[in-house]
């Protein structure tokens, strides 16, 4: 049953949620950090995909937050692995863009399994409604 909270002004509809941070960019996952265990969230942090995997496997999350593009294994061949190997996971794609060339970033995310996409920058109010958002959804 879900739990309710008053944090920081805002009713929590979900439980603490275990979070898993997928982003080369260590000053962007640091912040992303920040504002999800200040909403109360358990977060861990993978600098690439495969090591995105690999934290995974040690420990499910509830919900994966993974770049797009990224050195060693990119976001797209993590979605698909993890969409593949844990069929319920929430995953929550960002990039910087939409589009890429002729690559529709955002759509071929979602296709491989992403639950939602959002463009880097964003305010950190609507990162915390899309994760409340697909931790409602689980």
């Amino acid at each position: 049953m879900p739990g309710h909270a008053i944090q920081f002004g805002l009713t929590r509809e979900y439980d603490m949620a275990r979070v898993l941070i997928i982003d080369d960019d260590v000053t962007l996952r640091q912040a992303l950090t920040k504002h999800l265990e200040h909403a109360g969230h358990d977060v861990r942090q993978a600098a690439d995909g495969d090591a995105g995997v690999r934290a995974y496997e040690r420990r499910a999350a509830d919900l994966v937050i993974v770049d797009i593009f990224m050195p060693v294994q990119g976001g797209l061949q993590t979605i698909g692995r993890l969409r593949r190997e844990w069929p319920a996971v929430k995953i929550l794609a960002m990039s910087g863009v939409k589009s890429a060339g002729a690559l529709d970033v955002a759509g071929h995310a979602t296709s491989l399994g992403a639950d939602r996409f959002i463009t880097k920058p964003f305010e950190a109010a609507e990162l915390l409604e899309l994760v409340a958002t697909l931790l409602r959804s689980a």
